[in-house]
This record gives structure tokens, sequence and C-alpha cells, in this order.
């Protein structure tokens, strides 16, 4: 008995030794992508982003590239006009079809503005051009919205055109509904979307991300803004930043921008996000993988319009 009482401090001694050398090797066994046991984040390795609004990221392979996007949104075009002129509208167009839209680089991210170029010229604006679709549906008569798109607001719908309108139309030809049943979602981005999505709130909540937007919060109040998230300052779009671009939109977008790259908020931004969708499709391969496969078919159809002129 007195030999076994003597044994145990120096058992407990070698428990705690145990203890302290598997806390300093812990991080070089724990698998890249894997969560930490502490916080249940996933490890990240911040690096620098030459373009920081256009960073890749993991889900982006399962997804519409552009040249796709391109060719759905003339075939839909063309399956619409086509539509149209069918039940009556025979000089309809849309005015999307065939319009080469700028090649613009994207000058935010999920963290807001970051693009310095653009906040010099534009502030917190887009600087996209003008919405040619809005200025088209306001001189547009009712019959014809009422075919384009369906029953508006208690109107009568057009005769003979078909359920959702000519849009309607088109999209269930490029879209194909599930095999679920008539009343499923037609099939496009909805897993891709979804997962982006968690992946964003998720990223917003993680401690390496409120940590940086403390700091840039801080750098924004040394320069005179008293704001807490960018979010703040680019919800200000259509509020605040209306009419001409002023001095002072400028000042507080390229303040904006300088200290997220002080704080190094979009780098750090960029690698957590990375990290959660990556969590994400590890978990929902299987899914995505069978979207992607539904992409392509869409695709091919859209191809097929563009070739044929018809579905």
């Amino acid at each position: 008995m007195h030999h076994a009482r003597q044994r145990l401090p120096l058992l407990l001694a070698a428990a705690v030794a145990v203890a302290a050398l598997g806390a300093c090797s812990g991080p070089s066994t724990e698998k890249p992508g894997g969560a930490d046991a502490a916080t249940g984040e996933p490890p990240v390795k911040v690096t620098a982003q030459p373009d920081p609004a256009n960073a890749a990221l993991p889900l982006d392979a399962y997804g519409f590239d552009k040249s796709q996007q391109k060719v759905l949104q003339q075939a839909q075009d063309i399956l619409t006009e086509a539509c149209m002129r069918r039940i009556g509208f025979a000089s309809f167009k849309n005015s999307s079809t065939y319009v080469a839209q700028p090649d613009t680089r994207r000058t935010t991210s999920g963290i807001g503005l970051v693009d310095a170029e653009s906040a010099k010229k534009y502030g917190y604006r887009t600087g996209e051009l003008p919405n040619r679709d809005a200025g088209a549906a306001a001189r547009r008569d009712p019959s014809e919205t009422a075919a384009l798109f369906g029953p508006q607001d208690g109107a009568p719908a057009h005769p003979g055109a078909p359920e959702g309108g000519c849009a309607g139309e088109a999209g269930r030809k490029l879209y194909p509904r599930s095999a679920k049943g008539s009343s499923a979602a037609p099939a496009g981005n909805g897993v891709v979307d979804e997962l982006a999505q968690q992946a964003g709130d998720r990223a917003r909540g993680d401690s390496r991300v409120t940590a940086a937007i403390a700091q840039w919060s801080s750098c924004m109040r040394d320069a005179g803004f008293q704001v807490k998230t960018p979010w703040e300052l680019q919800q200000m779009e259509g509020t605040r930043w209306t009419g001409p671009v002023t001095g002072e939109e400028i000042t507080a977008a390229t303040t904006d921008v300088s200290c997220k790259q002080k704080t190094k908020l979009a780098d750090t931004w960029t690698a957590v996000l990375t990290a959660y969708q990556n969590t994400l499709i590890e978990k929902h391969k299987q899914d995505l993988d069978q979207e992607k496969k539904h992409l392509g078919e869409q695709v091919k159809v859209a191809e097929k319009v563009l070739k044929d002129g018809a579905a």
C-alpha cells in the first residue's frame, strides 16, 4: 500500500508531461482543413492576394464560369423571343440579346470594397453601366409584360402565353426541373449557392475575421471614420453615397481599402472563407458533383439553342 501511494504522484507527473508534450506537438499533427479542437474553427494560412476581389475560391469550380453564363443568357433570350413572337409579339426583342457585356473586374468581396483603383475613381459605386432592362420594363405595355412574365398584380393572363410567361417557358427549357415533380425547383446552382452562403455566414463570425475587423475599425477611427464593420460603409451606396461622387466618399473609400490592406483584413477573409468552403465541399462532395453534372447538361442544351435557334 505504501509503495502504491509512492507510485501515484509519479504516474500523475508522467500524465501531465505527456499532456504537455501533446499540446506542443498538436498543431503539427493536425490534418489540413481540420477543425481547431478548442474553437471548432478550421486552421488557415493567410497569404497576400494580388487581387482580393477576384481571388479564386473552392466553390467556384462547381458553378458556371463566365463563358457558360454568357451562353445560357443568350440561349434564354433566343427562347424567350421565339415564344413572344409565337403568341403575337412579332417585333419583340430582348435588350440583352447578344449585347457584349464589358468584362469588368470585381471590385468588392464578401468583406466589402477591396479594389484601390476603383475606390479612387468611383468611391463605393459599382461603376457599371445603367440597367437597360429596367428602362425597357418601364416602357413595356401591360399586355406585353403579362406575356413575358405571366399575370402581374392580378391582371389577366395573355391569351396563349405559357405559365410564367415566355421567360418562364425559356427557363424551364434551359433549367429542367428535377424528377421530384412539377413543383420542384429548377436545377441550377442551388447547392453551390447554399453552401457559399453557409461559408460566408461562418466566416463573418470567425474569430480571426472579427479580430481583423476590430483592427480595421481602429484604423478607420484614427482616420476620422466611426464605423464598426466594413459593411456599414458599403451599404451607404444609394443612401449617403448618392448623386455625383464626392471628395468625402472618395476619401472614405480609399481609407477603407487602405485600412483593409494594413490590417490584412481582405487576405484574412479570403483565407478563412476558403477554409470553410473546403470543409463544406468535403462534406457535400457527392451533391456538388451531381449538381456540376447537371450544370454541364444545361450548358449543352443552351449551346444547341444557339446552334439551332430553338430547344
